[in-house]
Order: structure tokens, then sequence, then C-alpha cells
């Protein structure tokens, strides 16, 4: 028995989420993305308007609902209740499935004015990498499609003038053309594809091989992963035991003797400087490691405003400098739109409410000069760009993502850090306390890595540099190119209509 085409258009649509979603971590089958939109494709350019927006904003919430299933858990853990918890998954599955939505209506429209595949397929991958754009500046950029390439190496190179959009964009642009290839029996779509794909692959192995080893001096680094659960960290009952485990780490890192030790987002978790005790605290096991410490804690200033912080303590001097979270996580640091009058981030009379920072301290001693990027600052190229033109060499990411347990969560975060070593050629060392933990090089290479949920201290060598890619000179041109394109064809379509209007008056008169 046949389906009925709604019922068909359904199936597809969801194929095409539950592709997508497959190709994120933990399943990592990141080959799928290249084939995971030809089903809506398919959808899309045979149906109306309307149709196409319902379609693709069921894909999208067929991806979004396996994608972010870990954020269930995660805000059950924050705010105690499941309730709250089922609430914001759903809103933050529909919300992210709008981005979806608007590019089944997009294309959909166009194709009345655009017959041309190759323009449809372009058009399609513009539209999806201002989406994209517009879904980083809003806050939540965790799915991004390039981000399914991160462990594809040689295909991700081009991240160095395009940023992670140009690798959502060859993926959208491919997919586009292999529908084509299947639908029109063409060949040369599928050789088109075959080529854009061969070109990138090409072009990524020389930019590789140029960027491994990359730099002017090899350092030594140890990364914690003090693996230290949500539940103990917020609980002054098992303090001794989170202390004394830092303390052994500390001595560890002593023996170990790098030139640079990485701590986690909130390896201290007291506020520093008003529980002195706590100050003291990662000023101790700062000099026991000895040497250049990169060390997470919240900071609480004199006016009461509480920020996420990274401090640099050196081994022999004790506080150095610190940089403040430039980016805050909603719901999770802060409350927005005001809901903060009903909703309450407060514990032992101080407001939880983190504020923004908009420093870029770059910590350095004369010779390290790392940029430390929080939690999930690493997400936001805009603020990796200000610490490398800051003078960053180095770059590190000290999280805390224990709230999202052993999930894709963390993987998920970690997929960002190595888009932000291609884009900006620096080292990147991550130190997670649950994990990922891992070192990265200028190429994108994982040298090293930990599992979630596993307690290490990993260690290996990284290169300093002071080179200036495209895209941290001059940020998001291929983004401002695609809005460019669009407005273009936008403007084709105007004077089309006005053309054909002006057309149809002249016969009538005529008549």
């Amino acid at each position: 028995m046949f389906l009925k085409p709604m019922h068909k258009n359904i199936l597809l649509s969801v194929l095409t989420g539950v592709l997508s979603a497959l190709s994120f971590p933990k399943m990592n089958l990141f080959f799928l993305m290249w084939i995971a939109m030809i089903p809506l494709f398919h959808v899309i350019l045979n149906s109306s308007v309307k149709q196409s927006f319902f379609y693709a904003l069921l894909a999208g919430l067929a991806g979004n609902m396996f994608a972010l299933f870990f954020i269930l858990d995660s805000v059950e853990l924050l705010a105690g209740s499941y309730i709250i918890a089922i609430f914001f998954y759903g809103a933050l599955c529909v919300y992210f499935s709008l981005y979806s939505g608007l590019l089944g209506a997009f294309l959909s429209f166009i194709k009345r004015y655009y017959s041309q595949p190759w323009i449809l397929a372009l058009m399609a991958a513009c539209m999806w990498v201002i989406l994209e754009y517009i879904k980083t500046f809003t806050g939540w950029p965790w799915t991004l499609f390039g981000y399914t390439q991160y462990s594809f190496t040689y295909i991700i190179q081009i991240a160095e003038f395009t940023g992670v959009y140009g690798v959502s964009f060859a993926i959208i642009l491919i997919n586009g053309l292999l529908y084509f290839a299947v639908s029109k029996r063409k060949k040369s779509y599928l050789f088109s594809a075959a080529a854009i794909f061969a070109a990138i692959f090409i072009f990524g192995m020389f930019r590789y091989a140029a960027f491994q080893n990359f730099g002017e001096k090899e350092y030594t680094v140890a990364a914690v992963q003090s693996n230290i659960e949500q539940y103990k960290k917020l609980d002054r009952r098992y303090a001794a035991e989170t202390n004394l485990h830092l303390e052994e780490t500390a001595a560890k890192l002593s023996e170990i003797g790098a030139d640079i030790n990485v701590w986690s987002e909130s390896e201290i978790i007291n506020l520093i400087p008003a529980d002195i005790d706590a100050y003291m605290f990662a000023d101790k096991i700062a000099k026991t490691a000895g040497g250049f410490n990169i060390i997470g804690a919240p900071y609480l200033d004199g006016e009461g405003n509480l920020f996420g912080a990274i401090f640099y303590f050196d081994g022999g001097g004790g506080y150095v400098s610190m940089h403040t979270k430039n980016h805050l996580m909603p719901f999770g640091e802060y409350i927005p739109f005001g809901l903060s009058k009903f909703i309450d981030l407060g514990a032992d009379n101080v407001n939880l409410n983190k504020v923004k920072g908009y420093d870029t301290v770059v910590f350095t001693d004369g010779d390290i000069y790392a940029g430390a990027l929080i939690c999930a600052e690493n997400f936001f190229p805009t603020i990796v760009r200000r610490f490398v033109l800051a003078g960053a060499k180095v770059l590190t990411n000290n999280s805390n993502d224990a709230w999202f347990l052993d999930s894709s969560g963390p993987y998920k975060h970690f997929t960002a850090n190595v888009f932000r070593a291609v884009e900006s050629r620096r080292a990147v060392i991550a130190a997670a306390n649950t994990g990922v933990s891992a070192i990265i090089d200028a190429s994108g290479k994982i040298a090293v890595s930990t599992r979630v949920y596993e307690r290490a201290i990993i260690t290996g060598t990284f290169y300093q540099n002071d080179y200036l890619t495209f895209y941290m000179l001059y940020g998001d041109v291929f983004v401002m190119l695609c809005v460019l394109f669009i407005i273009i064809s936008a403007g084709f379509i105007v004077y089309k209509k006005r053309l054909t209007a002006e057309n149809r008056e002249k016969i009538i008169d005529n008549s």
C-alpha cells in the first residue's frame, strides 16, 4: 500500500532530522550530514511555501529533539524540576526548528523565480549560513551543521577563511547538487558536487600539513580533568574531599613540571576574593603546582557583582591577572527577559545572576601569551578574534560540563574548540571538569583527549605563533558575501516582477 503524499513528506522530513542528529556527537556519523538534506530538498521543492515551512520545521524538530536531548537532565539538575526541564527543552527545540522552517519557506518561495538548480542550491546554502549566523548571534550555536565535521580534519581547513559557516555552506550546497543529480538524472550535478568536495579536501590537505607543529617554540602543557561531580561542587560537606583531591593534583603537576598548567572553569567553587580562604587555597595549589597556572573560580567584586572568571596564578608570585566571562548562558548564569523577578538564582544571600564581562585580558609571563575562553565563550569566534588581536598566541578553554552529565552535551561543546583552532591557527588546550579535555594543534588535529567522567591529567606539547589568518583579521566576510548574494537575488526578483507588470500594462493598453 502506497503512502499518501503528506505522509511520505512527513517521513522524508523526519528522516532529514534524524540523519542530521546522528551526524553530531556522540554518534559522530559525520558523513551522513553530506546526504541528510536530500530528502528535505525533495519535499520543499515539491510543496507550497506554507507546506515547506511546516515540513522543514518538522525536520528541524526531529533533529533537535535528538541532538538536544542532553538538555533535559542538565536543566533538571539546575532547576530541580523535571517539569521545568521538559518545558525548557521543548521551547528550545521549537525555537531552533524555526530556523529550518524559515529555510524551507524561503527555498519554496524563490523556486518560483529561479528554476536553475545551481542557483537554488547556492541560495539555499547562503540562506542557511545567514540563519546559522543569526543563531550564533542570539547565543545558542550548539548545533551548527559545520560542527558535525570537527573530526574530518581536511574538510574543515576552509574555516581559516570562512569560519565554521563555510563548512555549513559546503554541506548544504553539496546536498542540493546531489538532490538535483537524482531528481534531474543529470550526472553533471553529481560531478559538480564531487569536484567541490574534492577541491575543499585537497586544499585542506595542504593547509593541514602547513600548520602541523606550526609556531615559534615548543612548550609543554598539563591540562587537569578533576572529574568532580556537580553535586559535590555545590555541597560544602564535600569541600574537604574536593580540596584534598586538588592538592594531590597540584603535587602531581609539580612532578610533571609543565610550562603551563590549565585547570577547569570552576575548579575553586567559592567566591574570590570575598571568601579569603578560597583565594588563599587557589594561591596555595598554584604555588604547589609551580609555573604558569590558569584556574577558574567565580569572582565577586566590591559592588556585589558576580562574574564567571579565570585567574592567572604564577607559581612563584601568586595572583597576576583575571579574565571575566564575556558570554553568559541564559537561564544557567542569568535570567533574561526580566524574568528574574519571578525566577530566583540566589543562594546564601548572594544573587547568582552573573554579570557579563567585557575585558580581553591576555595572560602572559613575558614568554607565553594565553587567551582563556571560559566555557561557552568557545562558541563565539568574535571573542576569539579579540583575544588573538590582543596578542594571544595560544588559547585555552576552561569549562565545567558536569552540568551535562555523561551525555552528548560535553562532546558537542568540545567540537567548537577544533574550529577555533583552525580559524585562529592557534593551539587550543581544553580543560573541562568532567571532560572533554584535549590538546589541539593549529591544524585542528586533536593530539590527545579524554573521555567524559574520567579523572586525568593530560600532558603534551604545543607551539605558540602570532600568525593572523584572514578570518582573524576580517571576521565574517564570508557571511556578508552570502547576505549580499541573497540581496542581489532578491533584487532580481523585484526587477522581474516590475518588468512583468509593465509588460502586462502594455498588453492591456495595446488591446
